[in-house]
């Protein structure tokens, strides 16, 4: 299995920005470490964009029909500046179940850059 993850790592898609999906702080503090940064921090330069709000429950906690419902939870830090318009973003996630959170990321992602193409990678179905 180690294997297949340092080989997929390898192989990230050349992006302009590299934009790990984020836990919501109660997770991160229950959890004390960021697992989608810890993956990927030294394989390619992250962009921390986006922030997470805190929800009710984490998505792993709820069924299929929950997590399709689930609100928009990601917003756009504030104390971030990106000088140039990035042609091509790449999101990182660890775990991909109903794409629930990808596609809130990519909602959010795509209200600042409209014009970018917007990609996702993730480790596991």
């Amino acid at each position: 299995m180690r294997l297949v993850l340092q080989s997929l790592l390898a192989k990230i898609p050349k992006a302009d920005l590299y934009i790990p999906l984020p836990s919501s702080p109660t997770h991160l503090k229950k959890r004390s470490f960021d697992t989608i940064r810890s993956i990927y921090e030294d394989k390619v330069k992250l962009c921390q964009l986006l922030e997470k709000n805190d929800s009710e429950s984490a998505q792993g906690e709820k069924n299929k029909a929950e997590r399709l419902r689930t609100k928009q939870t990601f917003t756009i830090k504030q104390d971030i500046s990106i000088k140039n318009t990035p042609q091509k973003i790449l999101l990182l996630d660890d775990i991909y179940t109903t794409g629930r959170t990808l596609y809130h990321a990519r909602d959010a992602v795509n209200k600042l850059f409209p014009q970018s193409e917007i990609q996702s990678l993730t480790l596991a179905h």
